[in-house]
C-alpha cells in the first residue's frame, strides 16, 4: 500500500511542475515491475484514478496550450511560404506575428527568425527593418543584450538607407535602453539624444514625453540630479497636456528617486504615493510593486523598520508573481539590512544569501557589491574575519570588473558610432550626386518646359487651395457633429443634479457632479481629437454609463469587456461613435424596466476593425420604433451617418452597423454591431 502513494504522490507532483507524462510512467515502470513485491493491475488502475480525480483539468489543460501554440505556429508559418514576395502581405503578417506573441510562446523567436529570414530571401527592406527591431525588443526583454544590440544595428542600418525617421527614432531609443538596461548610463544617453532631436522635428510630444522620461531616469542613476530634474519636468509637462497618467506616475516616482538619494525620505514618500494613486488606478500592479520597495527604502532611511518590512513585504509579494529576480533581490537584500539593524543575524544572513543568488542569476554586478558590503559587515558582527576579507575582496574585484566592462563598451560604442556616421556620410555624398545630376537634367529641359511648369504652378496652387478648404470644411463639420452630441446629455446630468439638490441628498449630488466633471472633460478633450486609444474610449463610455446608472437608481447593471490580446492601449479609434448606441440602449431599450436591465458591450478585433456588440434586454428595436420619439432618433442617427461618411471617404470599406431586434430570434432586446477603424 505505501508503494502506492509513493506513485501517487510522485505522479501528483509531475503533474503539478507540468512535466512530461511520460517521465511519470517511465518512474511507474520502474518501481512497479523492477521492485518487488510487484503491484496488482487493480492497485495500479486505482492510482490512476486517484490522479484523474484529484486533478481533472490538468491533463485537458497543457497538452492543447502547447497545441495551440503549435498550430498558430504552423499556420502563419504556411503563410510565409505562400507570401514571402508579396510586400503588403508581409506586412500583415508581421502585424499577426507581434499581435500573437504571447499566445505563440517559445514559437515566437522562432517564428520571427523565419520571418527575418524570407525578408532577406527577397529583399524585403522594410519589413527586414521592422522584423530585427522586434527581434532585439524580445532578446533585451531575454537579457542577452549583445544579440539584441546587433538586431538593433542591423535594423537602424537599413533605416538610414530608406531615411526613415521614425524607425530610425525606434532604434535609437531601443539602443540606449540596451546600454541602460546594462546599467552603462554614460554611453547610453547620446542615443536618447538622438532618438529625442527627431522626436522634436517631426513633433512627436508622445514619444518625446517618453524619451525625456528615459533620460531624467538616466541622468538620476548617474547622480546628476539637475539634469534628472529638467528631463523629468519637461515629461511631466507634456504627459499632463496628454492626461497620460501611465507617464506622470513613472516621472513622479523617479522625482521621489532623487529625494531618496538625497536622502531626504520624507519628500520621497510625498512623491512615490502621488505615483502609486496614479498606478492603482491604473490596475498596474508591476508599478505597484516598484513603489512598494521604493517606499520600504524610505523608510528603511527613517528607520522606521516595521513600516519598511510591510512594504517590502507587498512588493515582494508582487514580484514573485512576475518572476523579476533583480527587484527581489533588492527587496531582500533591504529585509537583511534591516534584520541587521535589528541585530538578528540568522535572518540577516538568511535574507543576503536569498538576495545574492537572485543577483547572481540576473548577472546584477550593482547588486551584489550592496548585498556584499552587507554580508561584510554581518561577518564583522559573526567575528567572522576571514569572511569578511572574502566578501570585501569580491566586492573590490566587482568594481574593477564594472570599470573593465564600461571601456569594453566605450570602445563598442565608438566603433558603432564611427560606423553610423560613415553610413549617414555616404548617403550624403550619394543625395549630392543625384542632387547635381537632377540639377543638370533640369537646365536642359527648362527652356521647354517653362510654359508647361508654370501652368501645371498655377493649376496646382488652385488645387491646394481647393484641397485645404475641403479638408477645413470636413473638420469643421466633425467638430460640429462631435459638439452636437453633448447637449442633451449636459441638460439632462445638471437636471439630475438639481434633483439631487431638491432631494436635500448633498452627497449624492456632489458624487453625481464629480463623476459628471470627469465625463464632460473626458468628451472635451476627445472633442478636438480625430483619433483616441481605445482604452480611453471604453474608459469615457464606462464614465457615461455609471453617470446614466445613478440617474435611474441603478435601474439596469451594465459590463464590458475585450479579448485579451486586444491591445487597447495602443490601438487609435474615433472618438465618440459608439456613445449614441449606449445612449439609445438606455433611453429606449432598458427605460421601461424599473429593475433588471441589462446592458453589455463586448470589443474584439475583426478583418483588422474593432468589431463593438451593444446588447440590451429591453423593448427591442421594433417595438421602439413605434412609441419613441422619431425627430430624435432621426437626429441621432443623422449625425452617426454623417461622421460615418466622412470617415468612409479614407476607409471605403468600413462595414455598417448591423442592428437586430433580438425578439426575432426568440431572445428579448436589440443587439447592435459597429465596426471601428484602426486608425493606427
Amino acid at each position: 500500500m505505501q508503494r502506492l502513494y509513493d506513485i501517487c504522490f510522485l505522479s501528483l507532483y509531475l503533474i503539478a511542475c507540468n512535466q512530461t507524462y511520460c517521465i511519470y510512467l517511465s518512474e511507474c515502470k520502474n518501481r512497479i515491475f523492477m521492485n518487488k513485491p510487484q503491484l496488482s493491475g487493480s492497485r495500479l488502475a486505482v492510482t490512476f484514478l486517484l490522479i484523474l480525480i484529484c486533478f481533472p483539468c490538468t491533463f485537458a489543460k497543457a497538452l492543447p496550450d502547447e497545441q495551440a501554440a503549435k498550430a498558430i505556429y504552423n499556420s502563419i508559418s504556411q503563410e510565409l511560404k505562400d507570401n514571402a514576395a508579396d510586400t503588403a502581405k508581409m506586412r500583415e503578417i508581421l502585424l499577426k506575428i507581434r499581435r500573437k506573441r504571447r499566445k505563440l510562446e517559445n514559437n515566437y523567436q522562432p517564428l520571427m527568425a523565419d520571418f527575418i529570414e524570407y525578408c532577406k530571401a527577397n529583399n524585403n527592406q522594410p519589413s527586414l527593418m521592422k522584423s530585427l527591431d522586434y527581434m532585439g525588443l524580445q532578446e533585451r526583454y531575454n537579457e542577452k543584450y549583445n544579440s539584441a544590440f546587433l538586431y538593433h544595428q542591423q535594423s537602424l542600418t537599413i533605416a538610414l538607407d530608406l531615411q526613415d525617421s521614425n524607425q530610425m527614432c525606434y532604434n535609437y531609443n531601443n539602443l540606449g535602453q540596451v546600454y541602460r538596461k546594462q546599467d552603462l548610463y554614460t554611453l547610453a544617453v547620446p542615443f536618447f539624444y538622438k532618438a529625442l532631436a527627431i522626436q522634436e522635428r517631426l513633433k512627436d510630444t508622445k514619444g518625446a514625453s517618453y524619451t525625456h522620461n528615459t533620460l531624467g531616469a538616466t541622468y538620476l542613476a548617474q547622480q546628476e540630479y539637475a539634469k534628472a530634474l529638467y528631463h523629468l519636468s519637461a515629461s511631466n509637462q507634456m504627459a499632463l497636456e496628454r492626461n497620460d497618467k501611465r507617464t506622470m506616475s513613472f516621472n513622479h516616482g523617479l522625482i521621489g528617486e532623487i529625494h531618496l538619494q538625497r536622502l531626504q525620505p520624507d519628500s520621497a514618500l510625498v512623491y512615490f504615493q502621488l505615483a502609486l494613486e496614479l498606478k492603482k488606478k491604473l490596475n498596474y500592479d508591476k508599478g505597484m510593486a516598484v513603489t512598494y520597495h521604493l517606499m520600504g527604502i524610505a523608510y528603511y532611511q527613517k528607520e522606521d523598520f516595521q513600516q519598511a518590512i510591510d512594504l517590502f513585504g507587498k512588493a515582494i509579494e508582487i514580484h514573485e508573481r512576475y518572476k523579476t529576480k533583480r527587484y527581489l533581490s533588492l527587496c531582500h537584500a533591504y529585509m537583511g539590512k534591516i534584520s541587521l539593524k535589528k541585530n538578528d543575524l540568522s535572518k540577516a544572513e538568511e535574507e543576503l544569501k536569498l538576495a545574492e543568488q537572485m543577483a547572481q542569476d540576473v548577472h546584477s554586478i550593482e547588486q551584489l557589491i550592496i548585498i556584499n558590503e552587507a554580508l561584510t559587515e554581518l561577518s564583522k558582527l559573526q567575528s567572522n574575519w576571514q569572511n569578511a576579507y572574502l566578501y570585501q575582496q569580491q566586492t573590490n574585484q566587482w568594481k574593477d570588473s564594472i570599470n573593465a566592462a564600461k571601456y569594453r563598451k566605450e570602445i563598442q560604442s565608438l566603433d558603432i558610432n564611427y560606423q553610423t556616421e560613415k553610413k549617414e556620410q555616404q548617403i550624403k555624398i550619394l543625395s549630392a550626386d543625384n542632387e547635381i545630376k537632377n540639377q543638370r537634367l533640369r537646365l536642359g529641359f527648362a527652356v521647354i518646359f517653362i510654359l508647361i511648369l508654370m501652368l501645371a504652378f498655377v493649376l496646382f496652387i488652385l488645387k491646394v487651395r481647393k484641397r485645404n478648404a475641403h479638408q477645413q470644411q470636413e473638420k469643421l463639420r466633425q467638430q460640429l457633429l462631435k459638439s452636437l452630441m453633448n447637449p442633451h446629455f449636459i441638460f439632462n446630468a445638471l437636471g439630475s443634479i438639481q434633483n439631487y439638490m431638491y432631494k436635500n441628498e448633498p452627497k449624492a449630488a456632489a458624487r453625481y457632479m464629480g463623476n459628471f466633471a470627469r465625463l464632460t472633460r473626458s468628451i472635451l478633450n476627445n472633442s478636438s481629437n480625430d483619433e483616441v486609444a481605445l482604452i480611453e474610449e471604453i474608459d469615457t463610455l464606462k464614465n457615461y454609463l455609471e453617470l446614466e446608472q445613478m440617474r435611474v437608481n441603478k435601474a439596469f447593471d451594465y459590463s464590458i469587456d475585450y479579448t485579451e490580446d486586444l491591445e487597447t492601449e495602443f490601438i487609435q479609434v474615433p472618438p465618440m461613435l459608439l456613445q449614441p448606441f449606449i445612449e439609445n440602449a438606455i433611453k429606449h431599450g432598458v427605460k421601461h424596466l424599473s429593475e433588471n436591465g441589462q446592458i453589455s458591450l463586448h470589443l474584439n478585433e475583426e478583418n483588422n476593425y474593432i468589431c463593438a456588440i451593444i446588447k440590451d434586454n429591453g423593448i427591442g428595436i421594433n417595438s421602439t420604433c413605434q412609441t419613441s420619439n422619431e425627430e430624435h432618433k432621426s437626429k441621432a442617427t443623422e449625425i452617426f451617418n454623417q461622421r460615418m461618411a466622412i470617415i468612409k471617404n479614407d476607409i471605403p470599406n468600413l462595414p455598417a452597423p448591423e442592428i437586430l431586434d433580438l425578439s426575432d430570434i426568440g431572445g428579448q432586446g436589440t443587439q447592435v454591431k459597429v465596426y471601428l477603424p484602426i486608425l493606427n
